[in-house]
């Protein structure tokens, strides 16, 4: 029996789930438990020697689809009640974990996200879709 409850991202401090319909479906990806070498070295028979932290780190990217500026600010509102440190973008989020087919909970940061603007009326900005990259610390 499958865990997926039919959502990706949740933010447990605010009790919201990230929009369905703005994420671009075919853009959303997730590495989850990445592992990282704190040492990896070949001898001198070329064997490789690795040591792997037992600290595994999860990344999900994806992008929204074109966005206009009511939906920029839905967004913008949700990740900003979300942060737990807003300096660091630092949130929590309930993610579904594609490796372990379940949900997880990490501390994730967003990076710098940049906005490119397609049109612009009297009333309302449009916008390229954004790429919303979730990082775990």
């Amino acid at each position: 029996m499958s865990n997926f409850k039919g959502y990706l991202l949740y933010f447990p401090k605010i009790k919201k789930y990230f929009p369905h319909g703005l994420i671009a479906k075919e853009t959303y990806q997730s590495t989850p438990l990445q592992r990282t070498e704190v040492k990896a070295y070949r001898d001198s028979n070329n064997t490789l020697h690795r040591v792997t932290s037992p600290n595994y780190k999860t990344k999900v990217t994806f992008n929204t689809v074109a966005l206009d500026l009511s939906q920029l600010e839905e967004i913008q509102n949700l990740l900003k009640s979300a942060y737990i440190n807003t300096s660091q973008r630092k949130l929590k989020v309930t993610y579904w974990d594609d490796e372990l087919l379940k949900y997880r909970t990490m501390t994730a940061y967003i990076p710098d996200t940049t906005y490119t603007i397609k049109t612009i009326t009297k009333n309302n900005i449009n916008y390229s879709a954004i790429t919303i990259t979730l990082i775990e610390y």
